[in-house]
């Protein structure tokens, strides 16, 4: 028979992984299980960039935290066309601003480098338009000023009747941010949009809430991110099955 110490320490222990297993599944934020923003395509003035971090319904224990998003494309189309105005070459670009054609007969050309916009936009803008003599057959190599984006971040408080803007910065050239004006316990919003050389501003990224110093507790920060439950929950179900295989031994053993 097993001693009267060894049935309470395996029923305490029983006890304890079932609690853990209760807590850890109504505590897993099941909704970040769901997929992420899908990509637009389409877009007015030019998509909007892709928050990476931190996600919507973030819990932070600290008053600085560090934004970050995805860089925007911006495209071009590149056309050059004979004196019969036939287009003799045509190309879609994204991020690149140059393009060769395929050899030409000697004769007259003329190419026009179109700005499509920050992806997905419905913009068409002329940037560059010349002529080309050929006394050979060979190729034309066109190459432009690149557009450049900056981006504008937007953080806002949430009042009792509003959402006003607390702290907003442009020209932003990198994707990512540092903010450490945060009031403990407050609670935020945030976004982030593009804007090109021609002040062209793509739609801006969804809100995405944040809560400040609402996690001090070490199960809080834990379980905000929904994989280290489960991956706590399979490593206590091998000290489980190692410690039954001890107390099953013990148990023989008297």
């Amino acid at each position: 028979m097993p001693s009267r110490s060894t049935i309470w320490l395996r029923d305490a222990f029983v006890i304890i992984f079932a609690i853990y297993v209760v807590v850890s599944i109504a505590m897993v934020p099941w909704s970040n299980l769901k997929m992420g923003d899908s990509v637009l395509t389409t877009c007015p003035t030019g998509c909007p960039p892709i928050v990476n971090f931190p996600e919507n319904n973030y819990h932070h224990y600290d008053d600085s935290l560090i934004f970050d998003w995805d860089g925007v494309s911006v495209t071009y189309n590149a056309i050059i066309k004979d004196l019969n105005n036939e287009t003799v070459h045509e190309v879609n670009l994204t991020n690149i601003n140059s393009t060769t054609s395929s050899r030409l007969k000697e004769g007259n050309y003329t190419s026009t480098i179109f700005y499509k916009g920050i992806w997905g936009s419905n913009i068409s803008r002329i940037l560059v338009t010349d002529n080309h003599v050929l006394d050979s057959s060979s190729k034309i190599t066109l190459q432009w000023a690149s557009v450049n984006v900056t981006y504008t971040l937007q953080i806002r408080e949430y009042k009792e009747t509003e959402v006003p803007i607390i702290h907003e910065v442009s020209g932003l050239i990198e994707t990512f941010y540092e903010y450490s004006d945060f009031k403990e316990g407050n609670e935020y919003a945030w976004s982030v949009f593009a804007v090109d050389d021609f002040d062209i501003k793509s739609e801006a990224s969804s809100q995405h809430d944040l809560r400040i110093g609402t996690t001090k507790f070490l199960a809080f920060m834990l379980f905000n991110e929904w994989e280290l439950p489960f991956l706590l929950l399979g490593v206590m179900m091998v000290i489980a099955l190692q410690a039954g295989v001890f107390l099953a031994r013990e148990e023989k053993d008297d």
